[in-house]
């Protein structure tokens, strides 16, 4: 899915986005009422899925290109 979300547009990251931080909103809304979770896991998946969304929108804003894993390149030339 990581691959995925470096070729998606800007509208289909900030969907993605809004729907994983709502996924996660009902989690922890049925954790609190529940104490219980079938899937515990998923708030982890949800929560790095939300950090990848905000960090390919932020090097999308200072014009950095995601380059694999672990790894950015810059796309205009600037400061060395």
């Amino acid at each position: 899915m990581s691959a995925n979300i470096h070729e998606m547009t800007d509208e289909e990251l900030n969907k993605q986005l809004d729907s994983a931080r709502k996924e996660l909103l009902d989690l922890r809304f049925s954790y609190a009422t529940a104490r219980s979770l079938q899937s515990p896991a998923r708030v982890g998946q949800l929560r790095k899925t939300i950090a990848r969304c905000l960090t390919v929108q932020t090097a999308r804003k200072k014009g950095l290109t995601i380059t694999g894993k672990g790894g950015s390149k810059k796309q205009a030339a600037g400061k060395k």
